[in-house]
């Protein structure tokens, strides 16, 4: 099991990290994030599990100074030089089977720096375009922010949708409304 209160806290050092240098430097802060961003999703995508890069670095029988060597070969002049020192600082703290996660973590936390949030929408038809639409005008009216919505289609809702932004959820489908009204019914007495 993925523990992700362990990659939400290295992509907040890292966010924290990032805030600090482009306050240090001329760069607006946006720009670095997002740079670091692409950065971070390219050695995620690097080091996965599964690839050769991933199995290499986290092969048992190989050094840890050889891994931190091709890790720092690969990166060089690829990558930001905090990617570069992060990279390698989760070798060595042997979390780059995290490295997925924190990249996901560290994608929310660009968004929010940039105003975003993001909504996930469940529903049992694919939504149509307009549908979307009107959804994400409703939803960035509630919120009284920029929306971005990914969808997904779970036929097992019956009809119906359920919306998750951040940790709050709005489930408007017909299996949950069905068993609501069972669990009414139970609890009548006849």
């Amino acid at each position: 099991m993925k523990d992700n209160n362990v990659s939400g806290r290295y992509a907040k050092a890292l966010y924290l990290l990032t805030e600090k240098l482009a306050a240090k430097g001329t760069d607006t802060l946006v720009p670095e994030l997002e740079r670091t961003l692409e950065d971070l999703k390219a050695l995620a995508e690097l080091v996965k599990p599964g690839s050769k890069a991933g199995a290499f670095l986290t092969n048992p029988q190989v050094s840890p100074a050889e891994k931190r060597r091709v890790l720092s070969v690969a990166l060089k002049g690829r990558a930001m030089r905090t990617v570069e020192v992060f990279g390698d600082l989760l070798l060595r703290k042997k979390r780059l089977n995290l490295m997925v996660e924190i990249a996901h973590d560290f994608e929310t936390l660009v968004e929010r720096a940039k105003g975003l949030q993001r909504a996930q929408v469940v529903s049992a038809v694919p939504l149509t375009p307009a549908e979307l639409d009107r959804l994400r005008g409703e939803l960035e009216r509630t919120t009284g922010k920029k929306i971005t919505i990914t969808t997904q289609v779970d036929p097992a809702l019956v009809g119906g949708a359920y919306v998750r932004i951040g940790d709050r959820v709005v489930d408007r489908s017909v299996t949950t409304l069905l068993q609501a009204i069972a669990n009414k019914l139970y609890e009548v007495s006849v």
